[in-house]
């Protein structure tokens, strides 16, 4: 999660996804094949990493996070009646 912190989760996911699109129309536009595909591998993977990251693990982050602060809410509370 920490590898791409300059930019946004969101512009990333469009970053790589443009780059696959690229790579994709490289490939049927030269004759360089190995290198397009070795990149339109990368970027495959990259594209999916973002979109996962994006759609699933930063929201589930978040919840965690509330959970976390709701439980410390929660022991405080049963500390105080204690």
């Amino acid at each position: 999660m920490t590898r791409f912190v300059a930019i946004s989760p969101q512009s990333q996911c469009w970053l790589f996804h443009i780059a696959l699109v690229l790579n994709i129309i490289g490939m049927m536009l030269t004759d360089m094949w190995l290198p397009m595909v070795v990149g339109a591998i990368i970027t495959t993977y990259l594209s999916v990493d973002a979109w996962v990251r994006l759609r699933y693990v930063l929201p589930l982050k978040k919840e965690i996070q509330q959970l976390h602060y709701q439980l410390d809410e929660l022991r405080q509370q049963q500390h105080d009646q204690q």
